[in-house]
């Protein structure tokens, strides 16, 4: 038997014997497994649109907490001045004005 005798019979024993069927499997389950991707992709953008969505609102609401104590903390420092007390230090220095030496 010659090369192109045993390739023209090896090809018609893969036709013959069920290889159509196999090949169309074999692409069927490729595309089922790029839609699951797919579609485990969505679900985990969607998971992570949620998270982010939880962290900006607890973000938002550490910064109403944050301002509104503030608030309350510059609104008693007036009360104490108005009563003549002197606050420690008189005039304090922010972090991000201070040297970077003192910092440490």
């Amino acid at each position: 038997m010659t090369m192109p005798e045993a390739i023209t019979a090896l090809i018609a024993g893969l036709l013959g014997g069920g290889g159509i069927a196999f090949l169309r499997a074999l692409f069927s389950g490729v595309g089922s497994l790029r839609q699951g991707a797919r579609a485990h992709e969505r679900e985990s953008v969607r998971d992570l649109a949620r998270a982010r969505d939880k962290a900006d609102n607890r973000a938002e609401t550490a910064e109403t907490d944050r301002d509104y104590w503030r608030q309350v903390a510059g609104g008693y420092g007036y009360q104490l001045r108005l009563a003549g007390v002197e606050p420690i230090p008189p005039d304090p220095v922010p972090p991000s004005a201070r040297d970077r030496n003192e910092r440490v």
